[in-house]
């Protein structure tokens, strides 16, 4: 009795092992993508917020006291030197009149004082004349000379007034507010126009101060915003951070990058020494409770799992360690429907399925 159940259990030991081996020769080759495994110089990076700024957000404000006569509309686009607002100056064209009058009259006041003065001399080298009536003549040309510069000096500052009345643009910009309307009596020193740098703009992120000895001025840096991703250099760094966020400021240069001030962006910025490994993409990993392991498929284009440890990553691409050789054919399409031994196609144009691959 006890060999007649023994026969039967191996029977149907054969018949399930029989089974199993069918199925596992009978699956159809499944289609995968494939790339090689090989050495790639990867850095490691953590991406950090920041978003698109202006090197330059003015106030624009008036140098002189007066009434608003022309304002640049909001919205604006104004070239550098182009007027942006003006002051009524009509009552200092009429001062600088006064002052030109009398920068006139200390003119000729003047001129005739160092004539009686070379006239004097010349008496008083004949001893015609008192050396006091010299000393008196010299002094009041002397007076005279100072009471035309101080007129001229008076006119030349009314002339800057009327030259600042007209507000130009310093840059090349957008006018974002107006903080003042037309017909208003504004003071010297009263900000007039927002007035926003729009043609050279920069991308400001803020990066744990731990980076600082990966980056440098001049390095390129992965940039991604809603409007695409640019690869763009660091224009500054400012290797200074505070007490309790122990961030540090980096700028990247945007020149030529249509983007709008306010942006937000992310910048893929290196945390670690770059070092050479075996690389692959991530998205030939597949993740299990009981460890992570990819496909490669043999010279019999038979699936073969691999256990693997994952070291350092940058972008897609991230370090195996493990068995994997350069040159294995690691699956990163079909993986997970995949079985140990099973038949596969292996399908062309593999780069464009692949994650951060055009």
């Amino acid at each position: 009795m006890i060999m007649i159940k023994i026969i039967k259990l191996l029977t149907i030991m054969g018949f399930v092992s029989v089974m199993t081996t069918g199925l596992a020769e009978g699956f159809p080759p499944a289609n995968v993508h494939v790339v090689e495994a090989k050495i790639s110089q990867l850095t490691p990076t953590s991406w950090v917020s920041g978003q698109v700024v202006s090197p330059n957000n003015s106030k624009i404000a008036s140098e002189v006291s007066g009434r608003v006569i022309r304002l640049a509309e909001l919205g604006q686009h104004v070239k550098q030197g182009e007027i942006i607002a003006q002051i009524d100056d009509s009552r200092l064209q009429i001062n600088r009149k006064e002052l030109r009058a009398s920068v006139q009259s200390h003119q000729a006041r003047y001129k005739f004082q160092a004539s009686e003065v070379k006239r004097i001399q010349a008496l008083a080298k004949r001893n015609l004349s008192a050396k006091t009536e010299l000393d008196k003549i010299i002094s009041e040309r002397d007076i005279a000379k100072s009471d035309l510069a101080e007129a001229q000096s008076r006119l030349a500052r009314v002339e800057q007034d009327i030259t600042f009345s007209n507000l130009k643009a310093p840059f090349d910009g957008l006018v974002t507010h107006r903080l003042s309307n037309l017909g208003e009596y504004v003071e010297s020193g009263k900000g007039i126009i927002q007035f926003v740098e729009t043609s050279h703009i920069e991308a400001s992120v803020a990066a744990p101060i731990t980076v600082y000895p990966f980056i440098k001025v001049g390095q390129k840096l992965s940039v991604q915003s809603p409007m695409g991703e640019l690869l763009l250099p660091i224009k500054a760094l400012v290797p200074v951070a505070a007490n309790r966020s122990h961030l540090m400021e980096i700028r990247m240069d945007l020149s030529g990058v249509d983007w709008p001030i306010g942006l937000k962006v992310k910048v893929a910025v290196p945390n670690a020494t770059s070092k050479r490994v075996l690389a692959i993409p991530r998205d030939a990993l597949i993740l299990r409770r009981d460890g992570i392991s990819i496909y490669i498929i043999d010279s019999n284009n038979q699936a073969q799992q691999l256990s693997v440890q994952v070291g350092i990553g940058a972008g897609e691409q991230v370090e195996a360690i493990g068995a994997l050789k350069v040159g294995d054919k690691v699956v990163v399409r079909g993986a997970e429907r995949l079985s140990p031994g099973q038949a596969v196609v292996i399908k062309a144009h593999n780069d464009n399925l692949i994650s951060g691959k055009n």
